[in-house]
């Protein structure tokens, strides 16, 4: 009986030890486990809140681009506008400009011959809806600087001394309901030819003189 319960004893220590070891062996497993768990958690995750700073960041740049796109293309205008290009427009509108001495689809210091061909035009009546006072006036040499020099008065006052017209337009502020008179002063060969741009009613005018003569502009508001 002794020798069962030893037996038995040692039976039931044997279980015991299993029953232990199998025991010790899911709280191994379940902290091997739960360091997993851990080290999964450990790993960064993408910020929420960069993620949404991020689309802002972008519109940003991109109205960056669009502003400094902007800026470019007024200074290139601007650039134009104030370094004409030496060449002659030969197009047809250019053309119908020769025969008309006026256009309103050439834009501001546009060259239309090489060199300068005597031509005499006359005063002017420039009628507009503008509804400010004042507009900005441009005055360019169309043909060729040869040293053709003029003076701009408004309504009776001069606007300084006389100038010398070049290829790149010169603007004035004038009224947009009064007189407008440029004088020629000196011939540089040729005959006096510019160009004169009225912003009130967007239309260029090609026109000239002789030494001593002049044109006048008369602005209305319709």
């Amino acid at each position: 009986m002794e020798e069962r319960k030893d037996v038995s004893s040692n039976t039931h220590s044997k279980n015991v030890s299993n029953n232990v070891n199998s025991n010790e062996y899911k709280p191994l497993e379940y902290k091997s486990l739960e360091n997993e768990q851990h080290s999964i958690q450990d790993i960064p995750k993408s910020n929420p809140k960069n993620n949404k700073e991020q689309p802002a960041f972008v519109k940003r740049v991109k109205k960056s681009a669009v502003f400094f796109m902007a800026v470019a293309i007024v200074g290139m205008i601007i650039y134009s506008m104030g370094h004409p290009s030496s060449y002659v427009n030969t197009t047809d509108q250019a053309a119908d400009a020769l025969k008309t001495h006026m256009s309103t689809s050439l834009g501001v210091g546009t060259r239309l011959m090489s060199s300068d061909e005597k031509y005499v035009g006359g005063d002017l009546t420039i009628t507009h809806k503008s509804n400010y006072d004042e507009t900005t006036m441009y005055i360019w040499d169309y043909a060729a600087e040869d040293g053709d020099y003029v003076q701009v008065v408004i309504d009776g006052t001069p606007m300084g001394e006389p100038f010398m017209i070049k290829n790149k337009p010169i603007s004035f502020k004038v009224p947009t309901v009064g007189e407008v008179q440029i004088i020629g002063t000196r011939d540089g060969g040729g005959g006096i030819t510019y160009g004169v741009y009225y912003e009130a009613n967007s239309t260029t005018y090609f026109n000239g003189m002789d030494v001593g003569g002049d044109n006048i502009y008369t602005l209305i508001r319709e």
